[in-house]
């Protein structure tokens, strides 16, 4: 399967020439469209798996529209610049950027920098979603600990017995331990 690509660059010249050498890297491009255009809206009509960008100087506009694309759409970023000064590479970064490569594109390199991109942004992909699951299921430990503390004071049970009880609710409703945790604790709510 060919990887679909969407290339953004600010130098119409130049497009031809970055399109063939993406195309003979074993990719597709899909679309271009300028620096200067609103690239979200590219990605909608064209869905690339993969933005490369060449632009000889990152401004903060293209960084802001990146940083929008990674909250909505999120999704690996080549980026191809002549100049690399350490701000501008920290911005590169934050703003979601899977590979910033400076001095700029050259056909040879583009094949192992996409791969390169699609393989990171993969592994970062990965580590969000664990990030997000373990923050889950701490939020859900704090819930569950809350419930049985109210448990334990209203019932004056200690902590294996309001854990029992939980337990129980739920399998007698069929909800997971923290729902019912959650019904326990909005009822002390009302009393």
């Amino acid at each position: 399967m060919k990887h679909k690509v969407l290339l953004v660059d600010e130098d119409s010249l130049k497009t031809g020439m970055i399109t063939d050498s993406i195309t003979e890297a074993g990719f597709e491009v899909v679309g271009r469209v300028s620096c200067e255009d609103d690239i979200l809206s590219g990605i909608k009509i064209c869905k690339p798996d993969v933005l490369v960008i060449d632009m000889e100087s990152p401004d903060d506009y293209i960084f802001n529209q990146l940083v929008e694309i990674n909250k909505i759409s999120p999704r690996p970023i080549v980026f191809f610049a002549e100049k690399g000064e350490s701000k501008v590479i920290k911005k590169a970064v934050k703003s979601g950027v899977s590979a910033f490569i400076v001095d700029g594109l050259t056909a040879r390199r583009i094949k192992p920098v996409i791969e390169l991109a699609i393989e990171r942004f993969i592994e970062m992909q990965s580590l969000y979603k664990k990030l997000a699951e373990s923050k889950e299921s701490l939020e859900e430990r704090k819930i569950i600990e809350r419930a049985k503390g109210i448990l334990m004071s209203r019932k004056n049970v200690n902590e294996d017995e309001a854990y029992s009880s939980l337990r129980k609710l739920a399998m007698g409703q069929n909800k997971k331990l923290v729902d019912v945790a959650k019904n326990v604790i909005q009822m002390s709510e009302l009393f």
